[in-house]
């Protein structure tokens, strides 16, 4: 990752004691599944980052 940036989710206590409790069994590091979940998400979908049209419309 050449400029990585930080996200921060909120979800239950009961799923994240549940996906606490699958990475351990699978033997996976939560946060690289959680990008790599996201990645394959967006690939499914067939979401492409939408390129600029005009100067001044950038996505931050």
């Amino acid at each position: 990752m050449s400029d990585p940036s930080r996200i921060q989710v909120l979800i239950s206590k009961e799923e994240a004691d549940r996906f606490e409790a699958y990475c351990r069994e699978k033997g996976f590091k939560k946060s690289p599944l959680i990008v790599r979940l996201i990645r394959e998400h967006m690939n499914q979908a067939g979401y492409q980052t939408q390129r600029v049209l005009f100067k001044g419309n950038e996505i931050e």
